[in-house]
């Protein structure tokens, strides 16, 4: 069963989208070997984005020229700085991050930190730039408050340690670890107390703690990925088709979302070498990145969203469809998350390989 957190509560609101998101789940749901199945669902876009994402498709790959016009929804202080190549990215990442928390924990002020595990290429580089410099910038890890934006789980919002599974697959929890918090020296290292994952209920205690954070002045680094049908967290684009703008923007969590087919095949080909990975996590909901946009537009300066754009395997470049689709939107829709992050400052790192076309030599 799906459980839904929203904006102040509101019960007949949670009610309304677990009912829609359960519906989906259904609807695309099988019988096989006598068990009911659900392996994901089509993504759905709003018209708008639908006859955005067919333009790109027809272009065949948009000019850098038109994918780097300034859209009417980037924030002033938002841009697209482009990585020659992923090592780059990588560290042009890191850097932004590592900036954006020495400057908040600088003035002795929390920081929270909405991390992803995709792109991942980043940790190792933040990490080693941490260990080396960390006490001549005078940042402080104790303020550093990270939540984890999303995590696979089974249709009941639990943990996924079913028997298919769990001789290959891992948790995002245990995969930060391994690449980036247990690679931080004493000097640099979180508190363990900080860190916060979205596995089982965690995802209940966010905006209490979150809302507590902010109170204080908080600063925010929201950092992310975008996935192969434009979402950001496990947002998927027909949750904001379904449910439009007014009700996507006052979701705060979901517990055992439906994912679509297109984040499963995404999933499968770059983190079990194609095994299969379950159909359902938990995420943060858009409305969460709202309540950070709508802090950022009473406190300027304190919000910033940095995602990266870092797919460059040949040919399975499955990323750069997409990216042009963002560049080339021109208004922020809950179908297509990977918009948001242009209403508040901050920056898509996008590879230098995402501005070609579409066609790659037959292999």
């Amino acid at each position: 069963m799906v459980e839904v957190g929203t904006k102040g509560n509101d019960k007949e609101l949670s009610v309304l989208v677990k009912t829609k998101l359960e519906k989906v789940a259904k609807d695309f749901s099988f019988t096989e070997r006598g068990k009911l199945v659900y392996r994901g669902h089509p993504s759905i876009y709003s018209d708008v984005v639908a006859e955005t994402v067919e333009l790109v498709q027809r272009s065949g790959g948009l000019s850098r020229k038109k994918l780097l016009e300034r859209k009417p929804h980037w924030h002033e202080e938002f841009e697209v700085r482009i990585a020659k190549n992923l090592e780059e990215h990588n560290y042009m990442f890191a850097c932004e991050i590592l900036q954006n928390l020495v400057r908040y924990t600088s003035q002795g002020r929390p920081v929270i930190w909405i991390t992803p595990v995709g792109p991942m290429g980043h940790y190792h580089v933040l990490a080693e730039i941490m260990n080396k410099l960390g006490r001549s910038l005078k940042f402080r890890p104790e303020l550093i408050f990270p939540f984890a934006m999303d995590e696979w789980s089974d249709a009941n919002g639990n943990a996924v340690n079913t028997p298919e599974f769990v001789n290959y697959m891992t948790s995002f929890a245990s995969d930060m670890h391994e690449q980036f918090y247990d690679k931080l020296a004493r000097h640099a290292r979180i508190p363990e107390t900080n860190l916060r994952f979205a596995s089982d209920e965690r995802l209940r205690d966010y905006v209490p703690a979150i809302e507590k954070l902010l109170a204080q002045n908080a600063g925010v680094v929201f950092t992310g990925g975008v996935g192969m049908a434009g979402h950001i967290m496990f947002w998927e684009p027909t949750y904001g088709a379904l449910l439009g703008k007014e009700i996507s923007e006052k979701v705060m969590y979901i517990r055992g979302a439906p994912l679509t087919t297109e984040t499963i095949a995404q999933n499968r080909f770059t983190s079990t070498a194609s095994a299969p990975v379950p159909p359902y996590a938990n995420t943060i909901g858009l409305g969460l990145f709202c309540l950070f946009r709508d802090y950022e537009k009473k406190n300027p300066g304190n919000v910033t969203a940095i995602f990266g754009l870092d797919n460059v395997e040949e040919p399975l470049i499955w990323q750069r469809f997409i990216a042009q689709c963002m560049l080339a939107m021109e208004q922020a829709d809950p179908s297509f998350g990977a918009t948001y992050p242009a209403t508040v400052p901050g920056a898509y790192i996008v590879v230098e390989n995402h501005f070609k076309g579409f066609k790659v030599p037959a292999k």
